[in-house]
Parts: C-alpha cells; structure tokens; sequence
C-alpha cells in the first residue's frame, strides 16, 4: 500500500490513523463502498495501541463537513473497539477527543499546502 500523506497521533501517541489524499474522482470511493468524497477503514488489532485506521480523502473536496463526518466515524470505532460509551460524566472528555483528532487533522493538512 501507498505512504500516507500524513499520520495523526492520539492516545498519547500510542495509537495513529493513516490519512490518504487521494487524487481520485469522487465517484472512484462510492464504487469500493465508501462515500463519495471519503470513507474510514478500521484496522486496530489491539483497540488501545498502534494502528488504528485509514481515512482515504479525495484530494479537491476536503471541505470541514467531510472532516468531521469521517472523523465521526473513527470517534465511534473508538468507542465501540474499547467498549465504552458517552455518559454525562465521560460526555466533555470524548468532546475534547473529537476535537482533538479534528484539530490535529488540520494542523497536518496546512503543512502539505
């Protein structure tokens, strides 16, 4: 498989997802299965350390709304592979990790521009 275009670290960087700027038209992920603009492949092993997944992209739509949908769906992996679920004293934490793989995301996104 191809380097990723750039990986992002969370867990206190004992786990990562691999992030794919596919150069691709958007009709090319729908006929795999996935969105038209992006889709999540899970790939942990072990739910709490190294790999976690790949998000694939398509190069010309990166557009906030794909970001968070796709990350919502690492955010809910996470969730399920660890089996923990949002309760109101858990609730600002998992926020807090939303944004933090958003965030971390985007700090790596700018530099390839």
């Amino acid at each position: 498989m191809d380097e990723p275009d750039f990986k992002i670290f969370f867990n206190k960087k004992r786990q990562w997802i691999n992030i794919y700027l596919d150069d691709v038209h958007p009709k090319t992920f729908s006929k795999k299965g996935g969105g038209n603009w992006g889709f999540f492949i899970a790939k942990w092993s072990n739910p709490k350390l190294g790999h976690f997944g790949d998000v694939h992209l398509v190069k010309s739509r990166v557009r906030e709304d794909l970001i968070v949908h796709e990350f919502f769906h690492v955010f809910a992996e996470w969730i399920w592979s660890n089996r923990t679920s949002i309760t109101s004293q858990n609730e600002e934490r998992m926020a807090e990790f939303m944004d933090e793989l958003v965030r971390k995301f985007y700090r790596e996104y700018r530099k390839l521009k």
